[in-house]
Parts: C-alpha cells; sequence; structure tokens
C-alpha cells in the first residue's frame, strides 16, 4: 500500500507543484549540495525548477518528503504528502464551500522555511482539468505567482 501511495505520489507530484524537471546536472551546485548535506538519507529525488526555485522531491523513511531551494542553497520551503481527509477542517470548508465539484486526488504540506507558514498544496485531478490549490491553514486562498 505504501510502494502504490508513493507511486501515486511521484505521478501526480508535478500537479501540485508545476515545474519543468531538469537533471542534476542542471542543479545549481549549493542547492544539490545543501541536499546532501541536510538529506544525507534522501533516495530517489527528482529535480525541478519553477517560481524561482528549486525542488528536490524524494524518499525518506519511507515517506515522499520535499524540500525547496535558491540558486545559493537556502532552504525555502519544506513539505510532505498528507492524506485529504486529515486535512484542517478550515480547508476542507473551503474546499467544500468553494470547490464542492473538485476531487482532490493529493495533497502536501508545505512548510515556509522563513516564516514557518503553514500552507496547503491540493492537486485537483479530473479527467480534462487539473490545477492546484493553494491555502492557508485557515483556509484562505493564496494566490499562485506565475512560472518563470
Amino acid at each position: 500500500m505504501k510502494t502504490t501511495l508513493l507511486l501515486l505520489a511521484a505521478l501526480l507530484w508535478g500537479q501540485v507543484a508545476p515545474a519543468q524537471g531538469i537533471p542534476d546536472a542542471q542543479v545549481p551546485p549549493l542547492a544539490f549540495v545543501a541536499l546532501q548535506k541536510l538529506y544525507p538519507e534522501a533516495r530517489h529525488v527528482k529535480w525541478k525548477r519553477a517560481q524561482g526555485w528549486y525542488q528536490a522531491s524524494y524518499t525518506q523513511s519511507q515517506a515522499f518528503r520535499l524540500v525547496r531551494f535558491s540558486t545559493n542553497g537556502d532552504v525555502e520551503a519544506t513539505g510532505t504528502i498528507v492524506e485529504p481527509s486529515t486535512l484542517p477542517p478550515p480547508v476542507r470548508r473551503t474546499l467544500t464551500n468553494y470547490y464542492p465539484s473538485r476531487i482532490i486526488c493529493q495533497a502536501a504540506e508545505i512548510t515556509n522555511a522563513r516564516t514557518g507558514g503553514i500552507t496547503y498544496e491540493l492537486a485537483t485531478c479530473e479527467s480534462f482539468i487539473s490545477s492546484t490549490i493553494v491555502l492557508t491553514a485557515n483556509g484562505v486562498k493564496v494566490p499562485r505567482p506565475h512560472q518563470q
């Protein structure tokens, strides 16, 4: 079951954090080294670039995680996959009230490394429409910046 969830997470993660996948050679050296230093147990690492940061998605201790780095290797945010049923009540209320027909196929809890603020990135997966909804822990929608 955990393997299936990890595979599903790996396949869908691009929808939660839309980004362009890149090979290791295109990752800034400081970000690459920071991942190895801070998360030596990271396995199955995949890099993406979006919104001015470099995101490493990986598995560690059978959990799917992510970390976002600036070009100079500073951690911008960390995150983990969470079950949609475990989302905070205000987040679930916003989804019910404003997105009643959307199917949430994946959710991630993201912690901003600078502020400690938590947001939830939610992938909606319908047959023709997939998008990302970002909400604060109290259910307020966070506008996503345009991709760079």
